[in-house]
């Protein structure tokens, strides 16, 4: 009696299968939970996006720590204006009274009206219109205009009220969804304002929409997604069982992988490192896609392992069959499996944090989906084994063939057309290469969402009714050395100039003004948007106006503490004075954040530097032991007059602010002059000599700009000039003053478009490092699996294949490489490499039992072509309905999943087998023959032509045909003896092709070793 296979052994009176599948259920048991905590971590905060070690990020903590959080709703409907206000005050009123476990969820809530309320009392004291025109573009839309075109009252303006997040509500995901949620039920059930009029926005609002539509997408697809992959197992399977068993594989996969989040943020961040709450280990949007990728390539896994079984029990039986398809499997699944580890595991290095942590959890997913799938599929394979292939439709022989007779035409013509097959391929990637260079990036994080999806449309009516929303900051610190107060003197013991809080205030009414000349920002605030106008006149009445508007700007401070505060100076030194300008730049245009963050420095950096200019000249003037009165001050400028010396230019900008300057603040104090160095260099000698000359004899000669420095360097090489410093040389990073306690007249620029700037630099980089440590890595692993460096690289050239194919396609189409464009990268490179170790592992077994390349190639064509078009089809189907979400990320990975599942396929059928076949494929087997022997058919290795054939029929297991015994083996009572094979007379053939016959019956019988 032959002895009993593995799985149907007893250990202590329970068989094997059974024990594997009460121990794999239990461990099982934990993904259903892990997977619903992980979703409720559910956090797409683009703050959260690079590490807190990025200056960016440093910058944007020390701007949250000091300022009111950019953390707000903007709340407005149809028919909310200055003039119908009733509904928003009660909405005022309730949302400042909102609690959630008894702390307040919103810190502040302002209204328009209120501000506009404010402005018209001290310190502004603005009149009603002049109010309304401060905060036009911000809390309050543009003026209207009737049916003849003529403008109608302030009252038709269109309002809103902003709630800023308290510390509770923006402590987690859950509160800020709970405080976001409260404004919605609020508005609609106290308020009766009706939810399709209401319209929100703010970074909390963007947030809490994409968690929900990444949720909303992930819940209703994927559902769609099993039915479609589930009908097409069955069709290439015919069978309920296997099919079911291939899917709750990789379902249980999937889950697996999500589950690991949770779990990671358990027992590695809170039980060994002590930290109160998870920050690697959450969920975002782009780690709810990690759940499909792990799916595919558990589905691969699990449709390679089925088809070896089918092999197996077609060919020796079904007594052991899964034991040998586990064996025959084990090496390929596990290695591959590994390598994709490894792919995947490069984005593990990107500075992106959803990237990293996408890259992390998917590789540590796919290594526990081989374990998930070498314990649950073997079980279920035991349990109710699936129909043979021969059972429906048998050829003559009682067998059916694997692959069709197109595929066997295929076949012949990728092998034997070899070097065809791989110049095209080829000259394919060189084409399509061309257009990688061509790759451009894009962060922006409404980008994520569908343009009908609601928050779209709300953005596009606030903008066209009030304004911009995303805001961008500028902080200029000033040290306590360069602040006085209305009675103190102008100029310190040690020389340095002193600003009155009028003189602050303009510095930030020229910064605010300068601004908003972008052309991206719609309304610029900041504590001058809430001062008092500026004063008109000069001499005693302007010293005397200038005096009494800095003693009540310092009296209500605090009514200017959003837009001017002291910082934080724990350490003991004496803070600084901080002074902000907030920008509202567009949502939903495609700006270059780039090139506005360049375009906003060169707006405000000259106005700092005229400034910092002011100081030097009157710390030269002290030092040199002269006052600033009647002083004199010489500015070199060049160009033309009108454009050299207009009020925006720097030699302007400067000679108004020294006109500020000294006692009084008025022309009384330094006498200004200026030469224009372009006319200055056309003079003549003896003129041009004279003028240098008089220009030495004057106190201070200044250059605004350091075209002028030069210039004036050419002419006077010994002339004292104070100068700029120099600029930055292009690329070099801009240090950042908000650490820096002794850093004044310098700009912090935060918020969250310096955040998504560096997070589009970074993407760009860690799309090109990834690939290229996931190609070296892998390319490792080959080369180690092939003891050939040459046969490793070769290997990786339909690897690479995929990657080159999409993504030079982008280039050349000009899609812009976001977020989740850019891990579908490391995805097809997993693919691709899946697929090459199962078709290679066949191919070298093939040359080790003697056979030439070309028939190896055709052998490995049959043992897994199959399999790999199989997966293909199921999962690039199965993924491509995510192509109709509303979530941008998984839309482009449905559609982007199918093509590189295609381009994948294409690289290891098509260009794999012709490079094996061809010359390269002696680095894979220098020692095999490329072709069979003369007179040998190729039919011979078991790849059989279009008519039936006795000549490459294996040999039958006598063993196989033993009915199985019934008790233990009981799955085993019921199934179909494996009908007989035709032996052939070995006389009919000629001796070459027998023994090429008994090569191939020794390796269509035998188990491989691994």
């Amino acid at each position: 009696m032959p002895q009993e296979s593995f799985l149907a052994r007893r250990t202590l009176g329970v068989s094997n299968w059974l024990v594997i599948a009460v121990v794999t259920c239990f461990v099982l048991g934990f993904i259903p939970r892990g997977v619903k905590q992980s979703i409720l971590t559910n956090n797409n905060n683009a703050a959260d996006w690079l590490p807190a070690s990025y200056p960016e990020s440093k910058d944007l903590i020390w701007f949250r720590d000091h300022f009111i959080s950019a953390q707000f709703v903007l709340v407005s409907w149809d028919g909310c204006t200055l003039g119908d206000n009733d509904k928003l005050r009660l909405l005022a009123t309730k949302l400042r009274a909102a609690r959630a476990k008894g702390q307040p969820q919103f810190s502040k809530v302002i209204t328009g009206p209120e501000m506009v309320e404010t402005l018209t009392q001290e310190p502004a004291r603005l009149p009603q219109h002049a109010a309304v025109k401060r905060l036009e573009g911000a809390l309050i839309g543009p003026a209207k205009t009737g049916p003849d075109g003529e403008p109608l009252p302030d009252e038709q303006r269109t309002t809103c009220l902003i709630a800023y997040l308290s510390p509770y509500s923006q402590d987690g995901n859950r509160n800020m969804r709970a405080a976001v949620l409260e404004v919605q039920r609020i508005a609609a059930e106290e308020c009766g304002i009706k939810p399709e009029q209401l319209h929100l926005g703010g970074p909390p609002v963007d947030n809490i929409t994409i968690d929900i539509e990444g949720e909303k997408t992930l819940q209703r697809l994927a559902i769609l997604s099993g039915v479609v992959g589930l009908t097409l197992a069955y069709w290439f399977f015919r069978s309920v069982s296997t099919t079911l068993a291939v899917f709750i594989v990789a379902g249980l996969s999937a889950g697996a992988s999500l589950a690991g989040v949770y779990y990671y943020s358990v027992v590695w961040e809170r039980w060994l490192m002590g930290m109160d709450r998870a920050h690697i280990g959450t969920v975002d949007a782009i780690l709810l896609s990690m759940p499909a990728v792990v799916y595919v390539l558990g589905l691969a896994g699990a449709i390679h392992l089925v088809n070896y079984y089918r092999d197996e029990r077609d060919e020796h039986g079904v007594r052991g069959a899964v034991e040998r398809a586990v064996r025959i499997g084990w090496g390929p699944c596990a290695l591959a499996a590994f390598t994709t580890a490894v792919g995947l595991g490069s984005l593990a290095g990107s500075d992106i944090i959803p990237i990293m942590k996408f890259g992390g959890f998917t590789a540590l997913g796919v290594l526990v989906t081989v374990g998930i799938l070498f314990t649950v599929l073997p079980v279920f394979l035991h349990v109710a084994p699936p129909k043979l292939r021969g059972d429906d439709h048998p050829d003559a022989t009682g067998h059916s063939g694997v692959l069709p007779a197109w595929a066997h035409r295929y076949v012949a013509f990728v092998t034997t057309r070899h070097g065809l097959v791989t110049t095209g391929c080829l000259l394919m990637m060189a084409g399509l290469a061309l257009g990688l260079p061509q790759i451009k990036t894009s962060v922006q994080l409404l980008k994520l969402l569908d343009e009908d999806v609601d928050l779209i449309h709300d953005y596009a009516w606030l903008e066209e009714h009030l304004g911009n929303l995303v805001p961008m900051e500028v902080v200029v610190a000033l040290t306590p050395e360069q602040l006085r107060t209305a009675d103190e003197k102008t100029v310190s013991d040690s020389g340095e100039y002193r600003m009155s809080m009028y003189e602050r205030m303009h510095m930030a009414q020229r910064l605010e003004r300068r601004v908003e000349q972008l052309g991206e920002v719609s309304r610029a605030l900041s504590a001058a948007s809430f001062g008092p106008e500026e004063s008109q006149g000069g001499g005693i009445f302007n010293s005397r106006a200038v005096s009494t508007t800095s003693r009540i700007l310092d009296e209500n401070r605090d009514q200017l503490r959003e837009y001017m505060r002291t910082e934080i100076s724990p350490d003991g030194e004496e803070p600084r004075e901080l002074w902000r300008v907030s920008a509202r730049v567009a949502a939903l245009k495609d700006i270059d954040y780039g090139q506005f963050v360049d375009d906003l420095r060169g707006a405000v950096e000259p106005v700092l530097t005229t400034y910092r200019l002011r100081n030097r000249i009157v710390k030269q003037l002290h030092d040199s032991g002269k006052g600033l009165r009647r002083a004199k001050v010489f500015l070199a400028y060049s160009g033309g007059d009108q454009q050299s010396i207009a009020p925006d230019s720097p030699a302007g900008m400067l000679r108004d602010v020294l006109d500020e300057t000294g006692p009084g603040v008025s022309r009384n104090g330094i006498i200004l002059g200026g030469v224009n160095l372009d006319q200055l260099a056309k003079l003549d000698e003896p003129t041009r000599t004279a003028n240098l000359q008089a220009l030495a004899a004057q106190d201070v000669v200044v250059a605004p700009t350091a075209a002028a420095a030069a210039k004036l360097a050419e002419l006077a090489p010994a002339l004292a000039v104070i100068a700029p410093d120099p600029p930055l040389e292009p690329g070099q990073p801009h240090p950042s003053p908000a650490f820096d306690k002794h850093a004044s007249l310098q700009a912090v620029y935060s918020g969250i478009v310096p955040l998504v700037y560096k997070t589009q630099r970074e993407l760009l980089r860690s799309l090109r490092e990834s690939i290229g440590w996931a190609t070296l890595l892998i390319a490792g692993v080959m080369m180690a699996l092939f003891r050939n460096v040459a046969g490793g690289l070769v290997s990786m050239i339909p690897n690479v294949f995929p990657i080159v194919i999409v993504f030079g396609a982008i280039g050349w189409l000009g899609i812009k490489v976001d977020i989740g464009i850019m891990m579908t990268a490391s995805v097809a490179l997993g693919v691709a490499v899946d697929d090459t170790i199962h078709f290679l592992t066949w191919f070298r077994r093939g040359i080790r039992d003697g056979l030439d390349r070309q028939t190896a190639t055709r052998v490995a064509f049959e043992r897994c072509g199959v399999a790999m078009t199989q997966t293909t089809l199921i999962a690039g189907l199965g993924l491509s309905v995510f192509a109709t979400s509303t979530f941008t990320p998984t839309q482009q990975f449905g559609t982007l999943m199918i093509t590189i599942l295609t381009a994948a396929l294409v690289g290891d059928l098509v260009m794999l087998p012709a490079l094996l076949c061809g010359p390269l494929g002696w680095f894979f087997a220098p020692k095999a023959a490329a072709v069979p022997p003369p007179g040998g058919p190729a039919e011979l290795a078991g790849v059989p032509s279009q008519q039936p054939s006795a000549a490459y029929e294996p040999e039958p297991v006598p063993t196989a045909v033993d009915p199985a015994p019934a008790g233990d083996n009981a799955p085993h009572s019921a199934e179909p003896v494996d009908p007989p094979a035709r032996n052939p007379d070995e006389s009919q053939l000629s001796p070459a092709n027998a023994a090429l016959r008994s090569k191939l019956q020794n390796l269509r019988r035998r188990v491989p070793p691994n």
